[in-house]
């Protein structure tokens, strides 16, 4: 088919990082994002000009995925933080600060954009071989004997989400309510291949914080069910059937079927005795629990009820697989075949809760498949919807741990101790490293510069409203106080403040040092980074900018 309007010519853009739109839109997203960084950032509101719904949040991925991007530059730097955050949950913020830092300061510090890029690749190196080994300063061991460590990871991406609108006391609950659950999704038998239990959540909108809590099992909401219906079921285990397909006796819900009606006989009352003909064969099977995913038709309902089943209907599909693996239930996708024997499922017991208008069931497990339910209340919509996914993310940073076990302190320790020690080895480096790819001397040291001045400007973001962030000279730390006082601790809580322990004010040229060790078996660290989900954030970054940098033009289609 011909086309309506004639097609326009691409647009191609060259040399992208020598125009000042490019770089004003770059800034204004740096400056976005460090604004929401820490526990002392902003939130942001976004809402399209047209109205509709507002979105309050600070949390990167929620953002970006909000926010339309026409530039490409930063649209690609945008597509990379959601995609780390995909998977890894955390560190989306520090990706994208630390990413567009790198651009920019190898711009103000008139690096040479092939330079900036190889020179970043080669620090980048230099960064996961210290993280990588045993006397790397910023790194833990967790210790999955003890709780402390678990608890610590949870609070620190808990209270970096501000639209969650915690008090401290409120905070310390759902960090331990998080790492309950994370410890009911880890299966007690490890003999064979190991898979990760599910956290169902359950959001109360308009209960205080303090009413949220975890059980063990599925909590689904259920209607007009008593104690004395879960009583006439006698003892567990319980039988269970799962059907995913409507149950209400509609013609509509047949589908695309060839349906033959024969003359003088009613469809609808031919479809609900074929739905009393199977709610008597489950009867005659033993069967104690009655779940839909959609609609049951009232009569076949009142016959199970009437026999003594708990009958569950309109499930929903997000709630289909996990009732299928607490159960172990084959999903049944039609009513009008006999139900096979295997199909049916165990329930280890049931109770009944009431938390604020909602009455809901708890399936418990017949064996120990690791599913839990989190009940999350808060004061509005906003403050829980940014709480499921603060709990969210947190719990699957504590799965991340599982699988490399350390920590790198939080607070901006980590990144000012490895600016400290990427500065201390250049200056011992500086020749070789300047031949190893193909530079200068010179243009070794501004690449350090740029790159070790942009770790600090993550750091730098953690700031609040009049205070200042310092690096200390010894053991590289961060400091975040207010202008003209103390703090007798880091930011992280592992070096404590003492008489002679010299500081200096981040990105204003100290000079290098190497990075004295810290015992870390005398203090605790009170802010912990996962490991895993930030080494990824770090290479991300550094590739993003050099990829960046390498930039020499852009086709954008017009049509």
């Amino acid at each position: 088919m011909s086309r309506v309007c004639k097609k326009n010519p691409s647009l191609c853009t060259d040399e992208p990082l020598a125009h000042a739109e490019v770089w004003q839109r770059l800034t204004l997203l740096r400056h976005i994002l460090s604004s929401c960084y820490g526990p002392f950032g902003r939130l942001k509101q976004i809402h399209n000009n047209v109205g509709g719904s507002v979105l309050t949040t600070s949390t990167s991925s929620v953002l970006l995925k909000a926010i339309t991007f026409s530039e490409p530059l930063v649209k690609l730097i945008a597509t990379s933080i959601v995609n780390h955050t995909t998977r890894f949950s955390d560190c989306g913020l520090f990706a994208g600060i630390f990413s567009i830092a790198l651009i920019e300061n190898a711009n103000r510090l008139g690096l040479a954009a092939g330079i900036g890029s190889q020179m970043y690749k080669y620090l980048l190196k230099e960064c996961n071989r210290y993280l990588s080994s045993d006397g790397c300063g910023c790194k833990v061991k967790v210790d999955f004997s003890s709780i402390h460590s678990l608890l610590t990871l949870a609070y620190s991406v808990i209270t970096s989400k501000q639209a969650c609108m915690l008090t401290p006391c409120e905070a310390q609950y759902i960090t331990s309510l998080t790492v309950q659950a994370f410890l009911h999704s880890v299966p007690c038998d490890s003999s064979s291949r190991t898979c990760f239990g599910r956290t169902v959540t359950i959001l109360l909108e308009g209960q205080p914080v303090s009413n949220s809590t975890v059980f063990p099992g599925l909590l689904v909401e259920v209607h007009e069910l008593h104690f004395t219906d879960l009583k006439k079921l006698g003892p567990a285990p319980y039988k269970i059937v799962l059907f995913s397909t409507s149950l209400s006796g509609d013609l509509s819900e047949i589908g695309d079927m060839a349906l033959e009606i024969h003359t003088g006989v009613n469809p609808e009352g031919a479809l609900l005795d074929q739905l009393l003909k199977l709610g008597k064969q489950v009867v005659r099977d033993g069967v104690g629990l009655f779940a839909c995913q959609k609609v049951i038709h009232p009569v076949l309902q009142h016959y199970l009820e009437e026999h003594g089943l708990v009958v569950i209907e309109r499930l929903g599909v997000s709630l289909m697989e996990p009732v299928a693996q607490i159960t172990g239930a084959l999903i049944v996708a039609s009513p009008y075949s006999p139900v096979s024997a295997h199909v049916y499922g165990r329930v280890g017991g049931l109770s009944l809760h009431r938390h604020g208008p909602k009455e809901l069931l708890q399936l418990l497990p017949f064996k120990d498949p690791a599913v839990s339910t989190m009940v999350l209340c808060h004061r509005n919509e906003t403050m829980i919807a940014e709480l499921k996914e603060a709990c969210r993310r947190a719990e699957h940073v504590l799965r991340l741990t599982l699988k490399e076990p350390y920590a790198l302190l939080g607070g901006g320790c980590t990144e000012t101790l490895l600016s400290a020690y990427i500065r201390d080895m250049s200056e011992s480096k500086a020749t070789e490293a300047a031949q190893a790819i193909n530079c200068s001397p010179s243009e070794f040291r501004l690449g350090t510069e740029a790159f070790c001045c942009s770790l600090q400007s993550v750091a730098l973001s953690l700031e609040g409203n009049g205070q200042q962030c310092l690096i200390d000279l010894t053991h590289g730390h961060c400091w975040v106080t207010a202008v003209d006082t103390d703090s007798e601790t880091c930011s992280c809580g592992l070096s404590k403040n003492r008489p002679g322990l010299e500081k200096a004010l981040l990105n204003t040229g100290s000079h290098s040092f190497f990075p004295a060790a810290i015992n870390k078996f005398d203090h605790q660290p009170k802010l912990l980074d996962s490991f895993t989900a930030k080494l990824s954030a770090l290479n991300m970054a550094v590739e993003m900018a050099s990829l960046v940098l390498d930039v020499k033009y852009i086709v954008k289609d017009v049509n």
